[in-house]
């Protein structure tokens, strides 16, 4: 009974969510996206990338999308037209999404055309379209869901760089069935931004491609996200009216059975980790990008670069990327700097005299690693979960050190040739079989394979060493499988990660992710605490 009532709930779960999945699938879903940037006075940076990207996405999220780029006011009037009567005819979800100069006049909202000759403020709502006559074009199609995006409320229409009155777009009422966003809040501004892409559309494309996500918790991410990285100057909102429910994007349920990924006996030649079929990998990319957002080590955002090479927030991480590395050379600038001013330009004859009658203590260890004994302690690792949130931590200390090997209380072993033996991959323990794992000191370009054994299971490594963005830093990035002895030529594959300073035998942290056969996808992060 016990294994019954879990397989009969799975099924039924399973059959509600292709039911689901099945009236997505079968609703229309038209867009109209128009990005503005080529103004005669104030011309912008981003609003085409802007309409590319979105096109990209809603294309991906099932829409028939009509663009337009820099267009003039008869031509926005063109396409808002026949844009409302394909919506009547079609139904189901309308979107509508402007990128450019908005403007708010006597508490009306105005997109601006590339052509527009506005002198005067009361020649405004002459030269634009009203926003507000686009949501009751859309209102009048009497489809189910109506969507308006604009990130168009921008400082200043008319001062270069920027896309909107000082005062920012008013609020627009959502008639029952709709839903009205803003790339920042009602009455303020936003920047254009200095990137391919606004910080709003760049947040907005990355979580609409998120499977499963209600369309209002699409929204709040992106408003935790914009206000994030634009340290609370820009809050994104929304007026809703919405009463029936949507998604993006919704994933193809998938059975239990089905993740299985067949692998052959270990006798045969098996195919790279990297052509094994990967099951829906969603959650664990979302996991993932949480635990590394905000991280300030470079080798976590390239892993997640590497793993995820299409991932949601790819741009994102490269961005991250790109600002650590700026941090961590503006760091090693300033502390050069500041030895080379500390440092004697010519000794005083005492401080001479100092050196040469004292004698000089040297360590046996030629390696450049630090030199351990039995029981030292090296720090608590904290081992977490990321899919499920849970976590535990281990001490770590050495646990014996003999002239042939150093034993950690993590599970690393090191043969005292600095050839590895044993390694922790997050909750697991990986044990050299034949061929050989890497070995310290640690050098890029280092390269090997080898047979290996994770608990009862047998598999096989390749792996590679790295040099990382942190100053005397290194990244071992393996990618392995393994057997399940339970599962009849079933497996498990993934890739670990680690960093390790220069002179230290166990990875200061380490991103390990498992996936295959018809267990849960796995996501585990390790760090090193003093």
């Amino acid at each position: 009974m016990r294994v019954l009532r879990p397989l009969l709930l799975t099924a039924i779960i399973f059959g509600w969510l292709l039911v689901a999945h099945a009236q997505v699938e079968g609703e229309s879903r038209l867009a109209l996206v128009i990005g503005n940037a080529t103004y005669k006075n104030s011309p912008l940076t981003n609003p085409v990338n802007d309409v590319r990207l979105m096109e990209r996405t809603l294309s991906e999220a099932g829409f028939t999308v009509i663009k337009a780029e820099n267009a003039s006011r008869r031509d926005m009037q063109r396409l808002i037209r026949d844009f409302g009567e394909k919506l009547k005819q079609s139904g189901g979800v309308g979107l509508f999404y402007f990128a450019g100069h908005g403007v708010q006049v006597k508490g009306a909202n105005y997109l601006v055309p590339i052509d527009a000759d506005i002198r005067a403020e009361d020649e405004v709502a002459f030269d634009s379209i009203d926003a507000q006559s686009v949501l009751e074009k859309m209102e009048t199609a009497k489809n189910r869901i109506n969507l308006i995006i604009l990130d168009a409320c921008r400082d200043n229409p008319f001062a270069k760089g920027s896309r909107s009155a000082s005062a920012g777009l008013a609020t627009m009422s959502a008639p029952s069935g709709s839903l009205v966003a803003y790339s920042t809040a009602p009455g303020s501004v936003a920047s254009d931004g200095s990137g391919k892409n606004g910080l709003y559309t760049q947040h907005l494309a990355a979580v609409m491609r998120m499977p499963d996500l209600p369309i209002e918790d699409v929204f709040k991410r992106v408003r935790a996200g914009v206000r994030k990285d634009s340290a609370n100057q820009q809050t994104p909102w929304e007026n809703t009216a919405l009463e029936g429910n949507f998604y993006f994007k919704k994933s193809t349920p998938t059975p239990v059975a089905a993740l299985a990924v067949p692998m052959p006996a270990p006798a045969q030649a098996t195919p790279s980790v990297a052509s094994q079929p990967a099951p829906n990998m969603m959650a664990v990319e979302l996991a993932y990008w949480d635990s590394i957002k905000t991280s300030n080590r470079p080798f976590e955002l390239e892993a997640y670069i590497e793993q995820f090479p299409n991932g949601s927030f790819v741009g994102l991480a490269k961005a991250r990327l790109r600002s650590v590395a700026d941090e961590l050379a503006k760091t090693r600038a300033a502390q050069t700097t500041t030895l080379a001013l500390a440092a004697p330009t010519s000794p005083s004859p005492n401080s001479v005299k100092a050196i040469t009658t004292t004698p000089t203590i040297t360590s046996a260890n030629t390696s450049g690693l630090i030199d351990l004994v039995q029981g030292q302690q090296l720090g608590t690792l904290k081992i977490v979960d990321r899919v499920f949130n849970t976590s535990f931590e281990i001490k770590v200390a050495v646990l014996e050190k003999t002239k042939a090997h150093t034993l950690f209380s993590s599970g690393d072993k090191v043969n005292a040739d600095g050839k590895v033996i044993q390694a922790r991959f997050g909750e697991n323990l990986v044990t050299l079989k034949q061929g050989e794992l890497w070995h310290f000191p640690l050098k890029a370009g280092d390269k090997g394979k080898a047979s290996i054994k994770i608990g009862n299971s047998d598999g096989d490594v390749e792996w590679q060493i790295k040099p990382d963005s942190a100053s005397g830093s290194f990244i071992v990035q393996a990618e392995f499988r393994f057997i399940l002895l339970s599962m009849s030529g079933s497996g498990r594959y993934g890739v670990w990660t680690g960093s390790y300073d220069s002179n230290q035998m166990t990875p200061v942290a380490s991103k390990y992710t498992q996936f295959g056969s018809n267990q849960r996808p796995t996501l585990i992060t390790t760090s090193l605490e003093p």
